[in-house]
């Protein structure tokens, strides 16, 4: 008795949905690392809302987590929102950055930092502390504490770069190609081939 058999006209499809999941894995790719839930943070020296009466040789900052020394920065501001410090943290164990102070006036600092971890997570926060004022610092809002934040980012350029830029255009461009033909591909009977079971 002959029996029907679909052809493996399903290729086309499959190489379609590889194409897909190639594109949809590239963009993940170039895609910033996803923020930590928790903010990262465990201790910092000084703490936030800290009242010093001398200023601090350094700002040391702690996080649960293996940092990332080169994609990782921190930024010690004064009350105009102006960078402080020109030298990079540096990673003292796997876990902790430390940066170099040298300031000259009393007043609020504020301390932000922008780190990515070794897992490819990143945390950004800031807090801020009081140097020869004898009274807490202002304390930072939630606008004030991005702002603070965004300084570091952007200074330190932080985001995609040209040629990744470049690459995920054409990863959206050939999802795009992909999906398009995937919908627009004719839909016409699928033919069949006859085998005759008799002969078997």
């Amino acid at each position: 008795m002959p029996r029907e058999l679909s052809p493996a006209s399903g290729g086309r499809r499959r190489a379609a949905v590889a194409a897909v999941v190639a594109a949809v894995a590239g963009l993940f790719a170039l895609t910033p690392g996803a923020a930590r839930a928790d903010g990262g943070l465990v201790s910092a020296d000084p703490p936030a809302g800290a009242v010093l009466t001398a200023a601090p040789a350094e700002v040391t900052l702690d996080f649960d987590a293996g940092v990332d020394e080169g994609q990782s920065h921190v930024a010690v501001l004064d009350a105009a929102s102006r960078p402080v410090t020109d030298t990079e943290a540096t990673r003292a164990g796997s876990t902790r950055l430390r940066l170099p102070l040298r300031l000259g006036a009393p007043g609020d600092y504020t301390v932000a930092y922008h780190v990515t971890f070794a897992d490819g997570t990143s945390a950004t926060g800031a807090h801020r502390f009081s140097v020869g004022t004898g009274v807490a610092p202002a304390p930072l809002d939630d606008a004030a504490r991005r702002a603070s934040a965004d300084v570091v980012v952007d200074a330190h350029g932080h985001g995609i770069d040209g040629f990744s830029a470049f690459l995920l255009f054409v990863d959206g461009a050939v999802l795009a190609a992909v999906l398009a033909l995937l919908w627009l591909r004719p839909r016409g009977r699928a033919m069949v081939l006859r085998v005759d079971e008799s002969r078997t």
